[in-house]
């Protein structure tokens, strides 16, 4: 599971540079805390090329008839994508990338019932990771507007993650990124076997204070290193 992440960058350039974005946010803000139902910056591909556009947190299918859905679609695993009707369809051309600096997981390792301490996790030597997801346009049936909505994907844990958590959110290798973007890849086995576990060695993660857990709490306080 992947409830909460950051995206805490604060010169959209940076963002734009990494990925070869060919437009612009006009409201680019940094994040420290970005919870499930919210707008965020997603990165997809388009015939006008690389793409940034802020989407909704919770994957709607075109069919949903409310925002509201009696189950959660905000994160989908990987090693069920092809069996589910909802995610099955955006496989081979709904796929999309969602920047981020760093991730949480609560320990339900060590913690089997909660309160769970929380833990964030980023990348050593790289400030923007690349979370692979599936994003789909939502059209409201009562109002007629158009919601572009998106999913994380998860996958097994790497042995950083996994102290604390079983599932992680599906980090793609920089080499990798395009490939998961390319419109030309619409089979499940050019793309798929890119979900994998991150390479640990290259991941760090520490003790986050309690406010982690309130999306409310979008400072940088949420970030500090709690002593154990």
């Amino acid at each position: 599971m992947c409830g909460a992440y950051g995206f805490s960058v604060k010169d959209a350039r940076e963002v734009y540079d990494r990925f070869g974005v060919m437009n612009k946010l006009l409201d680019f803000k940094p994040h420290w805390r970005i919870g499930i139902g919210s707008m965020n910056p997603v990165i997809y591909m388009t015939a006008d090329g690389v793409q940034i556009k802020n989407m909704y947190w919770t994957f709607l299918p075109r069919w949903a008839p409310e925002k509201r859905l009696k189950y959660s679609t905000f994160n989908a695993r990987d090693d069920r994508l092809m069996e589910s009707q909802l995610y099955r369809s955006a496989v081979p051309n709904q796929r999309c990338i969602i920047p981020a600096t760093y991730f949480f997981e609560p320990d339900k390792i060590h913690y089997p019932k909660p309160p769970h301490p929380w833990y964030a996790f980023k990348l050593k030597e790289q400030n923007i990771m690349a979370l692979a997801g599936l994003y789909n346009a939502w059209t409201d049936p009562k109002t007629n507007e158009e919601l572009y909505t998106y999913t994380i994907i998860t996958t097994q844990p790497n042995a950083v993650v996994g102290q604390y958590h079983d599932r992680e959110p599906a980090l793609l290798d920089r080499e990798h990124e395009k490939q998961w973007l390319n419109p030309d890849l619409t089979e499940p086995q050019q793309v798929l076997p890119l979900l994998k576990p991150y390479p640990p060695e290259a991941m760090e993660s520490w003790h986050v204070p309690d406010a982690a857990k309130n999306p409310r709490n979008d400072t940088p306080e949420v970030i500090k290193p709690v002593a154990s």
